[in-house]
């Protein structure tokens, strides 16, 4: 058995990794990317280095595979990256598919995230499988807007025949964030840097979690579904609290107002960049004041998809950062 996983270096790219190294010893991974990994090469995965954004990389490497995972992405929350940041979710979906289906691969997997379909201004929404994608809020947050984009290049795919595979997890944690992707508010509560919750709500779930389940959904899953991954649905301030018990930082005890939230660019601008919310960035500040729960129990019904306890998640992601290892 030959897979190749893009994006193979990343915070759930290593999981999946170690995953299929104890699940399939057997198996030849390959990875692809535009650099290295020391964390790859202690695996015995065979680097290749190149872009899912050259089609010609990708045909040089995909030739051969049995099965393919394409995680490649580029994670941020900067507004005015969004050029790059399509190029990479869009182009690199389009070119990874169209490499596998040029070679004859039928085992093709895709990350996507939960954010296409699941958020909402309202706090009593649950996004499934099939809800419709947020167009009208994800245009603002150039990450996600290019997340559903790809989506539509991979329906194309499907459409034509290839059995396109579709993982949209929601917020990783867990420990293995080198590049602090996803646990980079974590590490701001830490540094007692967040004095005010916001008043959204979001999801989250174990990276370990998530790595574990993909093979599942490659074998099992329904060709084009985007299977939602999430442990816990709760507001900010009770996340907050989460950390508190797992790490002994005192959480913040006041929470936005909801009825001072407005959508006046300007206001929402100079807010989010009050010490009391740690600086952030004003997408940040924007997406802490929706909701973005979402509803697993497909993945779990079709897929036996298992999470652990919360608490070992962030106990777990606290060790790791304070450990310095996340830097």
């Amino acid at each position: 058995m030959k897979i190749l996983i893009t994006g193979a270096s990343g915070f759930l790219g290593l999981h999946l990794t170690r995953h299929l190294r104890v699940t399939q010893p057997d198996a030849e991974i390959h990875s692809l990317g535009r650099s290295t990994s020391t964390h790859l090469a202690a695996m015995g995965v065979i680097q290749h280095q190149g872009s899912v954004t050259e089609l010609a990389d990708l045909q040089r490497v995909v030739p051969g595979m049995d099965a393919v995972y394409h995680l490649a992405g580029a994670v941020t929350r900067d507004k005015t990256a969004g050029p790059s940041v399509y190029k990479v979710h869009i182009d690199g979906t389009r070119n990874t598919l169209r490499a596998v289906a040029d070679a004859g691969i039928t085992r093709v997997l895709v990350l996507s995230t939960s954010g296409t379909v699941g958020v909402s201004t309202d706090e009593d929404f649950m996004g499934h499988e099939d809800s419709p994608v947020a167009w009208d809020l994800i245009q603002k947050w150039p990450y996600y807007e290019s997340k559903a984009f790809a989506e539509k290049e991979i329906a194309q795919f499907v459409a034509r025949g290839l059995p396109v595979k579709v993982a949209r997890p929601t917020l990783l944690l867990g420990p293995g964030d080198y590049q602090q992707s996803s646990t980079g508010d974590v590490v701001k509560f830490l540094c007692g840097d967040i004095k005010a919750a916001l008043p959204g709500g979001m999801s989250l779930v174990d990276a370990r979690d998530v790595a574990a389940v993909l093979p599942s959904l490659l074998d099992r899953g329904e060709p084009g579904v985007g299977y939602l991954l999430s442990a816990l649905n709760c507001s900010i301030r009770e996340f907050l609290v989460l950390l508190e018990q797992a790490s002994g930082v005192k959480a913040p005890g006041f929470v936005l107002p909801r009825k001072l939230v407005t959508k006046a660019e300007g206001l929402m601008k100079w807010a989010s960049g009050l010490k009391s919310f740690g600086g952030l960035e004003a997408q940040t500040f924007e997406m802490g004041c929706h909701y973005w729960f979402l509803d697993a129990s497909r993945a779990v019904r079709e897929l036996g998809f298992h999470t652990r306890p919360v608490a070992e998640t962030l106990a777990d992601t606290v060790e790791f950062l304070r450990a310095g290892r996340g830097a």
